[in-house]
């Protein structure tokens, strides 16, 4: 999973102009809100079990602090109220129907952002109690008593839920992503600065400690990682002109260049269930080569923001987050899309 905080802007698209682009397909709108804001996050359990969070705002852009979260069940994307709930939501992150959680921002009375969490046990919604001037960000939920999150805390940059309690991590470094396949597979990738330029670096929990990676360290200005397995980890990144991926087959890493005509994302490395990975919502490598996604399907739109591309488990099939202005609209507003792939 790579963090997506801050959706990617981006123009209506060309067609790449390049003799090894080909169009893929387009992402199809499948889901609009009649409210300015956002999809930020989105959890896609199984075919017809998926969970969207995002950020609404008031008419002078401010936030609103009030959780907007969908639920799609087969049949449509559907509202979900979180009672009592006063928060803005950022994060969905789910390990099953019956482990689904939700993270967002709540001013305290110092006026400094806060983080707040509730968990769905398949029933009711509980809010889990998390520590003051804590903000947690692209959680990885593997259980209800294992679940992480990166962001600052009292005590570290790195937390975990066991069950009962937060415990932080100081693993000396800027985090910016997380991703797991396993409890004892836990990846997350940030920044650490070495004047005047920064690095991106990478730990891994093996179930009971965190270890540094052995790996190039590139000069970036962001980073994310997906973990598929102990064998196969993507760890993206973006410079001023390029995105590159480095791929870890287990006994050394691999780095790619995407072209330059390509719209890409090195933080949103998505496997595509064909034996690549998509780089953002508009470019695939297909393990030999790079093609495109050349357009998202009417209506029309004049501004937008994309956010992180999700894989639906068991199928070729992937959801994208955003927030859209339709065409004649300055007002972007939560929108999803879904690209299906043959």
């Amino acid at each position: 999973m790579a963090a997506v905080a801050a959706l990617t802007m981006a123009g209506l698209l060309a067609t790449p102009a390049t003799a090894w682009a080909s169009v893929t397909g387009g992402w199809n709108r499948v889901f609009q809100a009649r409210t300015q804001g956002l999809i930020a996050s989105i959890a896609a359990i199984s075919k017809n079990d998926s969970w969207a969070a995002g950020q609404i705002f008031a008419g002078n852009g401010a936030i609103r602090y009030q959780p907007f979260v969908r639920h799609y069940d087969g049949s449509g994307w559907k509202v979900v109220t979180i009672p009592g709930a006063r928060f803005s939501s950022q994060w969905v992150a789910a390990s099953s129907a019956t482990n689904v959680w939700v993270f967002g921002l709540t001013p305290n009375p110092q006026d400094i952002a806060s983080s707040t969490a509730y968990r769905y046990d398949g029933l009711h919604w509980h809010k889990v109690a998390v520590p003051a001037f804590t903000v947690l960000e692209d959680p990885v939920v593997l259980s209800p008593a294992n679940v992480w999150a990166v962001g600052p805390s009292g005590s570290g940059d790195v937390s975990h839920w066991n069950g009962t309690r937060w415990q932080s991590y100081n693993l000396n470094l800027l985090p910016e992503a997380l991703s797991a396949s396993a409890a004892s597979n836990v990846w997350v990738t940030g920044l650490t600065f070495t004047f005047p330029a920064q690095k991106v670096t990478a730990y891994r929990w093996n179930g009971r400690r965190w270890l540094p990676v052995a790996m190039p360290h590139p000069m970036a200005a962001d980073s994310g990682v997906t973990a598929s397995s102990p064998s196969n980890i993507w760890i993206g990144w973006d410079t001023a002109t390029k995105t590159r991926g480095m791929h870890w087959d287990g006994h050394r890493w691999h780095v790619i260049t995407a072209p330059v005509d390509l719209i890409t994302s090195g933080s949103n490395i998505v496997p595509d269930g064909h034996g690549g990975d998509w780089f953002g919502a508009f470019a695939r490598w297909t393990g030999h080569a790079w093609t495109g996604v050349a357009y998202i399907s009417p209506p029309d739109y004049s501004a937008g923001g994309f956010g992180p591309v999700v894989r639906i488990p068991g199928t070729s099939s992937f959801w994208l987050a955003a927030g859209v202005a339709n065409a004649g609209s300055s007002t972007e507003e939560p929108t999803i899309y879904r690209l299906d792939l043959s």
